[in-house]
């Protein structure tokens, strides 16, 4: 019995003991969580301040050497055999097989392929060039071109633009979004409004705000168009051959 008597006392202790701990437990204030901050920005990542420049630097491949990733080049930068990077060149990019340093004011040239974000002056390549955010200059290839919004002249053998003003010549295909100026290939595809001249076999827009000279001319609404086919969604006859005209 006294046995019985001291486990059962014993066991009333426990549980006393437990509840109060836990009381105190959830009245105790949460513990804070610790404050998280984002980590500080790589310096490879960041560009480096136009007081701190080479005149000359040999890049092996992009970020090869370390210090040509985000480094700043007021002459040549020649890539063997490629170069890239997000920093800036004042002056020549030059490499055999690919130039990509993103920022670019002078001429940027290599064999196969080139591409930056920001851009003014000469691009060329026999392969394709790329450009993706503003250009400012020339843009010529053999085979394909891109750019974002473009102010100059694009010339390839496919070429396409984001919004263009000046002219976009390809010898297959010319691809864009609005345009101001002058388009000429065997196929021209205007993703929004034209305003200027348009040559072509076929040449199609959404909207024309100028001429469209070819055997087939397709509008979305208004223009004049020259052409053994000639369609302009809202004009009085939309489908005319010779000329159709809409204002």
């Amino acid at each position: 019995m006294k046995k019985f008597l001291l486990t059962a006392a014993a066991l009333c202790g426990v549980a006393l003991i437990s509840g109060a701990a836990e009381k105190a437990a959830a009245a105790a204030p949460a513990p804070a969580e610790p404050k998280v901050t984002a980590p500080a920005k790589c310096e490879a990542e960041q560009l480096r301040p136009l007081s701190q420049w080479t005149p000359f630097q040999i890049v092996f491949f992009p970020g090869v050497p370390n210090a040509t990733w985000n480094s700043n080049v007021f002459g040549i930068k020649t890539g063997q055999p490629a170069s890239g990077g997000i920093g800036r060149v004042f002056g020549l990019e030059a490499s055999w097989v690919y130039s990509g340093t993103d920022h670019i004011k002078g001429i940027q040239a290599c064999w196969v392929h080139n591409q930056n974000k920001t851009f003014d002056g000469l691009q060329a390549s026999f392969v394709s060039s790329l450009n993706f955010e503003q250009f400012n200059g020339i843009q010529a290839t053999l085979v394909f071109c891109y750019a974002g919004d473009y102010n100059g002249l694009q010339a390839s053998l496919v070429s396409m633009a984001g919004n263009l003003r000046g002219v976009q010549a390809a010898l297959g295909l010319n691809i864009s979004g609005d345009v101001t100026g002058f388009q000429a290939a065997g196929v021209n595809v205007v993703n929004g409004t034209f305003t200027g001249v348009q040559c072509g076999l076929y040449s199609q827009v959404e909207k024309c705000n100028g001429l469209q000279l070819g055997l087939v001319n397709i509008s979305g609404g208004k223009g004049m168009q020259f052409g053994l086919i000639n369609y302009i969604e809202d004009a009085w006859i939309p489908v005319l051959p010779i000329l159709n005209f809409s204002f």
